[in-house]
């Protein structure tokens, strides 16, 4: 049921070209505003109706979020019970191959082949994709174009019928992706309209992959975790290098962390083979992040954190390199290719 509302709702904020959800943020936070100046000037005028105010005050804003909590829980907050992706991916892989595999063991081996594989498919595709007068990549469109390229690309994802689910409204870019910068953050999905919303202003090697993570999540995938892992199968399996190599480098991201805990001397002699343009792009990327770090990031952080965990993500913001897990379970099964 909660994928037809994302649908409905996809269609009717599809006919705006710019992100209803940032409006309504911003409304918000007028309201709030207003509401607080109407408030200050009502108990300065009336003394002695200061607790009665305060009371039916707090009951309206008990209300409101109470409204508020439950149109998020029915479009969305349902989706952080669903069966867990590697369950799915097992049970997928048996049907349509008719086994029986119960479940996926990997070592420290399969980590240190899967990120050769990555870095070998980045210094590929980083080959075929274009760059700037920095010779760092650059999406071979502008980002408007670049998120209408995104609509369909789950068309060629058959795994769990991703590429049956239909076609939903393409991904915004975020009026101020600037200021979203200093969060860290690169999207945001809105339950409430059922729109991907992107930071445009990040650099280019995060704009596909991102667009493809918030996608997923209108698809009903909740998880941070297991949208990361959809939008990597969407970025290699899209016709466009550009959308293939931000899928590589941001896996590759994820998994460097995870080798560096098990086998650091690993992760160093293989990262010599990493390309000079790959190794540009991911230099490049953390200097550009390193001029937004400070506290409104640590808040932001901290925020999404207890997000997280209160919708039943125990590890909060560290779910977001299990994606490692999903990878390996996935090449268990499927091989490199």
């Amino acid at each position: 049921m909660n994928i037809y509302m994302v649908k409905v709702l996809s269609k009717i904020s599809s006919r705006l070209y710019f992100s209803l959800f940032e409006i309504l943020i911003y409304g918000v936070v007028l309201l709030v505003l207003i509401f607080i100046l109407y408030s200050i000037f009502y108990i300065i005028k009336n003394p002695g109706k200061i607790l009665l105010y305060l009371k039916n005050s707090i009951l309206n804003i008990i209300s409101v979020i109470g409204v508020i909590y439950f149109l998020f829980i029915i479009l969305w907050g349902i989706n952080y019970n669903r069966i867990d992706l590697q369950n799915s991916l097992i049970e997928d892989y048996n049907s349509s191959t008719n086994n029986n595999i119960k479940k996926v063991e990997y070592d420290e081996e399969d980590l240190i082949e899967l990120y050769k594989f990555l870095i070998k498919q980045c210094n590929e595709t980083r080959e075929k994709v274009s760059e700037d007068e920095n010779k760092v990549m650059k999406c071979g469109s502008n980002y408007k174009e670049t998120l209408n390229r995104a609509v369909n690309g789950y068309s060629n994802v058959n795994i769990l019928n991703l590429d049956k689910k239909g076609v939903y409204q393409r991904a915004k870019p975020i009026i101020n992706s600037n200021l979203l910068c200093y969060t860290g953050i690169t999207g945001i999905y809105s339950p409430f309209t059922g729109e991907a919303n992107i930071n445009v202003s990040s650099p280019d090697i995060y704009i596909p992959f991102t667009t493809m993570h918030e996608m997923a999540h209108q698809r009903g995938y909740a998880s941070e975790d297991e949208a990361n892992f959809l939008a990597y199968l969407a970025c290699i399996n899209n016709e466009d290098y550009d959308f293939r190599y931000s899928g590589y480098i941001l896996a590759l991201n994820y998994t460097a962390p995870a080798l560096a805990k098990v086998d650091y001397n690993s992760l160093l002699s293989i990262n010599k083979n990493l390309s000079k343009s790959v190794t540009d792009d991911l230099n490049n990327s953390n200097e550009f992040w390193k001029q937004y770090q400070g506290k409104v990031n640590e808040v932001s952080d901290s925020i999404n954190n207890n997000y997280l965990k209160a919708n039943g993500i125990k590890e909060g913001t560290v779910s977001y390199s299990k994606i490692v897990n999903l990878l390996l379970i996935y090449y268990s099964l499927y091989k490199f290719n």
